[in-house]
């Protein structure tokens, strides 16, 4: 019986793990289409842009889960993500104008406002993360 229950639970826990994933596919696939469109990026620029783009979230990624480790300060977390957008600013340069790298970093701050506004608005509505809205209805800008 006890074994059972185990693969009960590894199996939900799998089937978990792999509904999160298809939300998280999600939330990327929109993310980047709305990048794309922000940028207004021709074939050959997004042909170059998202691997470099790629890497640079790559290294986004990590360095905020080490913040997030070392609980540093908000200051110090500025700074790190300024000299991060310094560092990178040349490799985008050459595949995207100096307008659309400035134009990169509104969208980004954009994204990440809408995404915390349905998240708020979603817990104002009492729905829990991750809850399917019905068909048609498109979330708020």
């Amino acid at each position: 019986m006890k074994k059972l229950l185990v693969l009960v639970w590894m199996f939900g826990m799998s089937i978990l793990a792999h509904a999160q994933d298809k939300k998280d596919d999600a939330v990327e696939a929109l993310r980047i289409a709305f990048i794309s469109k922000q940028l207004e990026l021709t074939p050959a620029e997004a042909e170059k842009f998202w691997p470099v783009y790629n890497k640079y979230q790559g290294d986004m990624r990590r360095m905020m889960q080490e913040h997030r480790e070392k609980k540093g300060s908000e200051l110090d977390w500025e700074e790190k993500l300024l000299n991060m957008r310094k560092q990178y600013k040349p490799e985008f340069t050459k595949c995207i104008s100096e307008q659309k790298f400035d134009k990169l970093l509104r969208a980004e701050r954009t994204w990440g406002e809408m995404l915390r506004k349905e998240l708020q608005r979603r817990r104002e509505a009492g729905e829990r993360p991750g809850m399917n809205r019905p068909q048609g209805i498109r979330p708020r800008q």
